[in-house]
């Protein structure tokens, strides 16, 4: 038997879905169910437009790990993290300079429970390239280019 496409759903698991209801009959007792209402569910999934938005290649989860970002010689910027992939971050700054897309930033990520000044490890060192800037909101998203532990 195949996987329904509302087992790794993320709105179906959080409760997010449209038709969260009519899913949750469906993966509870499908056998109890005529095969055109499940059918049906099984159009609703394909066609559910919070799930055709997410075209990440990535799943991305929320994590609360601080940042210590630098560019050039400028001293290290501090900054959380909104979420986090396999492939890049969505950073919220908390000291704005000027960023530029395609410019490339050292990361130092650290876990949230301790502070960075007083950390006795280092924490993941990363390089990235800064795919999008936005200054109101103050948020850079960026790609991880390669681990960088020197």
């Amino acid at each position: 038997m195949e996987k329904e496409r509302w087992d790794g759903c993320p709105f179906h698991a959080t409760g997010q879905c449209p038709q969260q209801l009519a899913i949750d009959r469906i993966a509870l007792i499908p056998q109890l169910l005529p095969p055109l209402e499940i059918e049906a569910a099984r159009t609703v999934c394909e066609k559910c437009g919070q799930r055709l938005g997410e075209k990440r290649k990535h799943v991305r989860t929320k994590r609360p790990l601080q940042v210590a970002l630098s560019k050039d010689d400028l001293p290290p910027i501090q900054a959380d993290i909104i979420n986090i992939s396999v492939g890049g971050a969505l950073l919220k700054v908390r000291d704005w300079i000027r960023f530029t897309p395609g410019e490339k930033v050292r990361l130092e990520i650290h876990s949230p429970h301790l502070s960075l000044s007083k950390t006795p490890t280092k924490g993941i060192r990363l390089l990235g390239l800064i795919k999008r800037v936005e200054a109101k909101e103050q948020t850079l998203a960026i790609a991880f280019v390669e681990e960088n532990d020197r």
